[in-house]
């Protein structure tokens, strides 16, 4: 699953943050026990020395499951298990949430094998 989200405001970035990794994500992961990994980034504009202030967070999964994963994330929210937070922009940059599922995993230091993605010739 794919998660981007915002602060409020930039001066709510601190809380924000916090909020994220010591609240939100161990939320998730106690709704969604398949998840195995969670990598947070910020977007970067490379032509701007301004920060963008919107996070990406990946959360990866151990099983293809997705529709019991996504329907454990909603049976949880809908029973009152996700605290949210003031601090999280709810109206310019809202949250999103999008969930894939892996076609081809390659480590590092290793090549694609040919014809290995989903889709591909």
């Amino acid at each position: 699953m794919l998660a981007w989200s915002s602060p409020q405001s930039p001066d709510r970035l601190g809380e924000f943050g916090e909020w994220y990794e010591n609240t939100h994500i161990p939320q998730i992961r106690a709704a969604v026990t398949s998840i195995i990994a969670v990598s947070r980034y910020e977007l970067v504009d490379p032509e701007s020395t301004e920060p963008s202030h919107r996070y990406l967070a990946v959360y990866e999964l151990d099983d293809d499951d997705i529709p019991a994963a996504a329907a454990a994330l909603a049976q949880s929210a809908a029973a009152g298990r996700m605290e949210m937070t003031t601090a999280m922009n709810m109206t310019d940059h809202p949250p999103t949430a999008q969930w894939y599922r892996a076609s081809t995993v390659v480590p590092r230091g290793s090549e694609v094998p040919r014809g290995s993605g989903k889709g591909r010739p």
